[in-house]
């Protein structure tokens, strides 16, 4: 069952494309391309997974599909890509991403892409995921998402994973030193799942097998989880300095004097100017907390 599909990304897609339509400073412009460009590189990933998990369980009655879920808990925040939960009532939490040039991860498990003839570090999507289970768990508990059975909650089993591009190569350390095995091609997702239950063991099964719901009460879970939903629009006029631009200021003077503070790339230790390090230091998920040039900045995924 199809209980939410994908949010369009149109709507940004077309704001950032309009303020590019405007004469703006160079730096500006270069921060909004970067934007509309990391949300169309998102997009690929995201409808590439979500075609093989609508393919596979979007008209079954055994499954609920959720995509594009955003919950807030006190004060914390999950953008969930994709959701499946199953008559078990297990919970498949799915983190998918476009690493189109691949992506290595070390025996540490720490994720590096590729990018003119080095490597970066990136966020790991493996670690992201386990802070959505946190926050996915505790609003469950909060909202009362979980159906009850003799007024006893039923607690569901999460899983995790990774889905990446079909044509992502994927570097991987020896299974004894790093498990990876939550990182899979989106297109393999249905064999995963399968071998995830053939290899649940006869105790595994019995109990489980208490927690077997009708699709009709998949289907309420699944709503009641929609109901907690909760959306945000992104003001990129605000985000960007722009609300007291027009089209007729000169926003052109240099942001950087010889009397600012120096600030140098954490990669290359290329001088930046101020706003560029603090656009970073707001957005530490994606940049690990740490500052980057224009170009070092480029290969760091654009969502979460």
């Amino acid at each position: 069952m199809l209980i939410k599909k994908r949010d369009s990304k149109q709507a940004e897609i077309d704001e950032l494309t309009t303020l590019l339509a405007e004469p703006l400073p160079e730096n500006k412009k270069f921060l909004i391309e970067r934007e509309l460009r990391c949300i169309k590189t998102g997009e690929i990933g995201e409808t590439n997974a979500a075609y093989y998990i609508d393919f596979h369980f979007a008209s079954s009655k055994n499954w609920a599909v959720i995509h594009d879920l955003r919950l807030e808990h006190q004060g914390r925040v999950a953008q969930i890509d994709h959701l499946l939960i199953n008559r078990f009532l297990n919970i498949y939490v799915l983190e998918s991403k476009n690493y189109a040039y691949g992506v290595k991860i070390t025996d540490t498990g720490e994720f590096l892409v590729y990018y003119k003839t080095r490597y970066f570090s990136i966020e790991s999507p493996i670690e992201q995921n386990k802070r959505h289970l946190i926050i996915l768990e505790q609003s469950f508990k909060q909202y009362d998402v979980m159906p009850k059975r003799l007024g006893i909650t039923i607690s569901p089993t999460f899983r995790s994973y990774v889905l990446v591009l079909t044509k992502s190569r994927v570097i991987r350390p020896p299974k004894e030193t790093f498990d990876t095995s939550m990182v899979i091609k989106a297109d393999t997702l249905r064999t995963q799942i399968d071998k995830d239950i053939d290899n649940m063991s006869s105790l595994s099964v019995l109990a489980t097998a208490h927690k077997i719901v009708s699709d009709e009460k998949i289907k309420e879970v699944a709503q009641r989880i929609i109901a907690v939903h909760r959306p945000t629009k992104m003001n990129y006029r605000k985000r960007f300095g722009l609300e007291n631009a027009s089209p007729s200021q000169d926003n052109t003077a240099p942001l950087d004097t010889e009397t600012s503070k120096q600030f140098y790339c954490f990669q290359c230790r290329k001088k930046i100017t101020e706003k560029v390090a603090k656009f970073c230091w707001d957005n530490k998920q994606r940049f690990l907390g740490k500052a980057f040039c224009f170009d070092c900045q480029k290969v760091f995924p654009g969502r979460h």
